[in-house]
């Protein structure tokens, strides 16, 4: 049976919404909601619209003063129910995951977005490493240790709505000049394409950009996305949109990230006090947080806006940046970080 048009696609997905807003205004008069998220959403079909990505750092929290990783168990509890209010997006991408983290998103999913999340990359085993929910039939999946065996790049490969896609989350480390890579001693030496004298931090850029760009099925949407703890407009940030990279936040129409007033912004919050998870006042300084795409070979990638006009449950910008006014444990914040989103689809270009 022949596919519907992207076009029908989201006609159908705009129908959809506005039936839930419709629905939502006859519930004005429903119960508070409880503090862990158990509603189940009406299950959006993949393939209804655009490919929606979510980002997020979501804090191990092994520093912190409270001695349970921050209330680690409610912070899951808080950002699945973020993820069922934006109608369950198709990938989400994680960072900071340790076993805790981990072990709560294996008990959580099967009562989240009706059980239609599967992990991947469940095999890591660390205080930093990545994990991907998807809705998406996954397929190869990989993890880089970048140099100083800390940082890793996780790669899997998805059947999206509009073709294959190739997924990369990281965490990288921020600007560094020591160590660097040499090639004279072997714990410092880098895997090709670093050359002598690239620090650490450049060369997982490297290494994780070309993780993302090559492999995989030619016409595949490339994601490459993670905490880069780097602001855009540093060297590293400015040579992945020189190698062809969009800056999916600044694409879809959003501002720069004003240090003044957070706006914008994705890091900067207190890391080490659970006291700050719950200030609402808690504000953001920078924006280290991207997503980066390249589109194949006749497709134009086209963003929905971060006031989702398609009507979806997701646009491109800040994703759940306003405090929760109810969240389990008094937490109005899942994380130090604010996490970064993207609807996306393909028009198709001559080529």
């Amino acid at each position: 049976m022949p596919q519907p048009s992207l076009l029908a696609r989201r006609l159908r997905a705009t129908v959809i919404g506005c039936l839930a807003v419709v629905a939502g205004l006859a519930a004005t008069t429903s119960p508070a909601r409880a503090a862990e998220p158990t509603a189940t959403p009406a299950a959006r079909a993949d393939g209804d619209g655009g490919l929606r990505v979510v980002n997020y750092n979501i804090l191990h929290g092994i520093f912190c003063d409270d001695g349970t990783d921050c209330q680690a168990h409610d912070r899951v509890d808080l950002f699945l129910r973020q993820l069922e209010d934006a109608d369950c997006p198709e990938v989400v991408g994680l960072q900071e995951v340790n076993d805790n983290l981990r072990a709560r998103f294996a008990d959580r999913l099967p009562d989240v977005c009706g059980g239609r999340y599967r992990q991947v990359l469940t095999e890591a085993d660390a205080n930093d490493s990545e994990l991907v929910l998807t809705t998406l039939k996954p397929g190869r999946s990989t993890i880089l240790v970048l140099p100083g065996r800390l940082r890793t790049a996780s790669r899997v490969e998805l059947t999206g709505p509009d073709g294959p896609v190739v997924l990369v989350v990281t965490h990288q480390d921020g600007d560094k000049t020591f160590p660097s890579c040499r090639d004279d001693i072997d714990r410092y030496k880098c895997p090709p394409p670093c050359p002598a004298g690239t620090t650490y931090s450049e060369c997982q850029t490297i290494l994780s950009e070309r993780l993302a760009a090559r492999g995989g099925p030619k016409h595949a949407l490339r994601i490459l996305m993670g905490d880069f703890n780097v602001p855009a407009g540093a060297p590293r940030y400015a040579r992945l949109l020189a190698d062809g990279w969009i800056d999916t936040h600044l694409a879809a129409g959003n501002p720069e990230c004003d240090p003044a007033t957070g706006v914008e912004c994705t890091a900067g919050r207190d890391d080490k006090s659970i006291a700050a998870l719950k200030d609402p006042t808690a504000r953001e300084q920078e924006r280290i947080d991207f997503i980066f795409v390249k589109a194949p070979r006749g497709c134009r990638p086209v963003f929905d806006p971060v006031t989702d006009a398609d009507a979806d449950g997701l646009g491109t910008g800040l994703f759940a940046a306003a405090p929760a006014t109810d969240g389990p444990g008094g937490l109005v914040w899942p994380s130090d970080h604010t996490a970064v989103s993207m609807d996306v689809s393909c028009a198709t270009t001559s080529t």
